[in-house]
Protein backbone atom coordinates (compact mmCIF):
# COMPACT_ATOMS: atom_id res chain seq x y z
CA UNK A 1 0.00 0.00 0.00
CA UNK A 2 1.43 3.21 -0.89
CA UNK A 3 1.95 5.88 1.66
CA UNK A 4 -0.45 8.74 1.92
CA UNK A 5 0.36 12.43 1.01
CA UNK A 6 0.81 12.93 4.49
CA UNK A 7 3.10 11.13 5.23
CA UNK A 8 5.56 11.08 2.48
CA UNK A 9 5.66 15.10 3.44
CA UNK A 10 6.67 13.74 6.85
CA UNK A 11 9.65 11.55 4.96
CA UNK A 12 10.73 14.30 3.05
CA UNK A 13 10.76 17.12 5.91
CA UNK A 14 12.72 14.41 7.66
CA UNK A 15 15.09 13.46 4.95
CA UNK A 16 15.48 17.25 4.12
CA UNK A 17 15.09 19.22 6.99
CA UNK A 18 17.42 17.23 9.47
CA UNK A 19 20.92 17.62 9.96
CA UNK A 20 22.17 14.59 12.10
CA UNK A 21 21.18 10.69 11.43
CA UNK A 22 22.13 8.32 14.24
CA UNK A 23 23.67 5.78 12.19
CA UNK A 24 24.37 2.08 13.09
CA UNK A 25 26.71 -0.14 11.87
CA UNK A 26 28.71 -3.34 12.91
CA UNK A 27 32.38 -3.04 14.11
CA UNK A 28 34.34 -5.61 15.32
CA UNK A 29 30.82 -7.83 15.16
CA UNK A 30 29.44 -5.31 17.72
CA UNK A 31 27.16 -2.92 17.07
CA UNK A 32 28.10 0.77 16.98
CA UNK A 33 26.10 4.04 16.57
CA UNK A 34 27.28 7.39 15.10
CA UNK A 35 25.84 10.94 15.29
CA UNK A 36 26.82 12.26 11.55
CA UNK A 37 25.94 15.27 9.78
CA UNK A 38 24.19 14.08 6.30
CA UNK A 39 22.36 15.37 3.11
CA UNK A 40 20.05 13.30 0.85
CA UNK A 41 20.81 12.85 -2.71
CA UNK A 42 18.57 14.87 -5.11
CA UNK A 43 16.76 11.55 -6.38
CA UNK A 44 16.33 10.42 -2.60
CA UNK A 45 17.68 7.36 -3.04
CA UNK A 46 20.80 7.92 -0.88
CA UNK A 47 22.36 9.55 1.92
CA UNK A 48 25.53 10.92 2.13
CA UNK A 49 27.96 11.27 5.13
CA UNK A 50 31.00 12.77 6.06
CA UNK A 51 33.54 10.95 8.49
CA UNK A 52 36.49 10.51 10.08
CA UNK A 53 38.19 7.05 10.01
CA UNK A 54 39.21 8.27 13.24
CA UNK A 55 35.97 7.47 14.72
CA UNK A 56 35.39 4.78 15.61
CA UNK A 57 31.74 3.72 13.85
CA UNK A 58 34.13 4.55 10.30
CA UNK A 59 35.59 1.23 10.91
CA UNK A 60 31.79 -0.17 10.14
CA UNK A 61 31.52 2.28 6.79
CA UNK A 62 32.80 -0.46 4.01
CA UNK A 63 31.68 -1.22 0.70
CA UNK A 64 28.40 -3.48 1.37
CA UNK A 65 28.57 -3.31 4.87
CA UNK A 66 24.96 -2.83 6.14
CA UNK A 67 23.84 0.09 7.87
CA UNK A 68 20.57 1.08 9.84
CA UNK A 69 19.52 4.89 10.34
CA UNK A 70 17.39 6.91 12.58
CA UNK A 71 15.83 10.59 11.43
CA UNK A 72 13.27 12.11 13.98
CA UNK A 73 11.68 15.34 14.64
CA UNK A 74 12.88 16.89 17.64
CA UNK A 75 11.83 16.24 21.14
CA UNK A 76 11.47 18.53 23.09
CA UNK A 77 9.55 19.77 26.15
CA UNK A 78 6.26 17.62 27.25
CA UNK A 79 6.23 15.70 23.82
CA UNK A 80 4.85 12.01 23.92
CA UNK A 81 8.44 9.63 22.92
CA UNK A 82 5.12 7.29 21.58
CA UNK A 83 4.25 10.39 19.25
CA UNK A 84 7.53 11.24 18.26
CA UNK A 85 7.69 11.01 13.65
CA UNK A 86 10.77 8.76 13.05
CA UNK A 87 11.91 7.35 9.93
CA UNK A 88 14.33 4.42 9.89
CA UNK A 89 15.96 3.43 6.77
CA UNK A 90 18.92 0.75 5.98
CA UNK A 91 20.80 -0.63 2.88
CA UNK A 92 24.53 -1.22 2.03
CA UNK A 93 27.03 1.28 2.59
CA UNK A 94 28.99 2.45 -0.87
CA UNK A 95 32.40 4.44 -0.26
CA UNK A 96 33.16 6.24 -3.14
CA UNK A 97 36.70 6.66 -4.93
CA UNK A 98 38.21 9.58 -3.72
CA UNK A 99 39.54 12.20 -6.77
CA UNK A 100 36.78 10.83 -9.16
CA UNK A 101 33.84 13.29 -10.78
CA UNK A 102 31.11 10.77 -8.42
CA UNK A 103 32.77 12.08 -5.58
CA UNK A 104 33.35 15.97 -6.28
CA UNK A 105 29.77 15.65 -6.77
CA UNK A 106 29.20 14.41 -3.36
CA UNK A 107 31.52 17.03 -1.83
CA UNK A 108 29.66 19.65 -3.70
CA UNK A 109 26.23 18.37 -2.34
CA UNK A 110 27.26 18.13 1.24
CA UNK A 111 28.73 21.88 1.32
CA UNK A 112 25.76 23.26 -0.15
CA UNK A 113 24.06 21.80 3.12
CA UNK A 114 27.00 22.29 5.21
CA UNK A 115 29.13 25.12 3.57
CA UNK A 116 30.99 25.93 6.97
CA UNK A 117 32.11 22.06 6.90
CA UNK A 118 34.56 22.95 3.47
CA UNK A 119 37.87 22.60 4.99
CA UNK A 120 36.43 19.63 6.92
CA UNK A 121 36.47 17.96 3.47
CA UNK A 122 39.83 18.58 2.92
CA UNK A 123 41.13 16.70 5.58
CA UNK A 124 43.05 13.62 4.72
CA UNK A 125 41.32 11.19 7.40
CA UNK A 126 37.43 12.05 6.42
CA UNK A 127 35.67 10.42 3.32
CA UNK A 128 32.60 10.70 1.93
CA UNK A 129 29.95 7.67 2.36
CA UNK A 130 26.63 6.74 0.59
CA UNK A 131 24.15 4.98 2.06
CA UNK A 132 21.73 3.82 -0.58
CA UNK A 133 18.27 3.15 0.73
CA UNK A 134 17.38 0.25 0.74
CA UNK A 135 14.12 0.13 3.03
CA UNK A 136 12.79 1.28 5.93
CA UNK A 137 9.81 2.43 8.36
CA UNK A 138 8.08 5.24 8.64
CA UNK A 139 6.71 5.59 12.28
CA UNK A 140 3.79 8.97 12.61
CA UNK A 141 2.24 8.42 15.87
CA UNK A 142 1.49 5.73 18.19
CA UNK A 143 0.62 2.29 16.00
CA UNK A 144 0.45 4.85 12.74
CA UNK A 145 3.02 3.19 10.34
CA UNK A 146 4.61 2.69 6.52
CA UNK A 147 6.87 1.07 5.04
CA UNK A 148 9.99 3.17 2.87
CA UNK A 149 9.60 0.97 -0.51
CA UNK A 150 11.64 1.89 -4.13
CA UNK A 151 8.06 3.48 -4.40
CA UNK A 152 7.91 5.73 -1.76
CA UNK A 153 11.69 6.88 -3.22
CA UNK A 154 10.23 7.94 -6.68
CA UNK A 155 7.22 9.35 -5.11
CA UNK A 156 9.47 11.91 -3.37
CA UNK A 157 11.00 13.19 -6.66
CA UNK A 158 7.44 14.27 -7.71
Amino acid sequence: MPMSPEQLAVVRQLITESRVVSLALIVEDAPVIGLLPFVATPDFRALVVHASSLARHSKGLHDGAQFDALLHEPVVGDVDPLRVKRLTLRGPVHVPERGTPAHDALRHLYLLKYPEAELMTTLGDFAFYVLPIAGGRLVTDFGAAANVTADTLEALRA
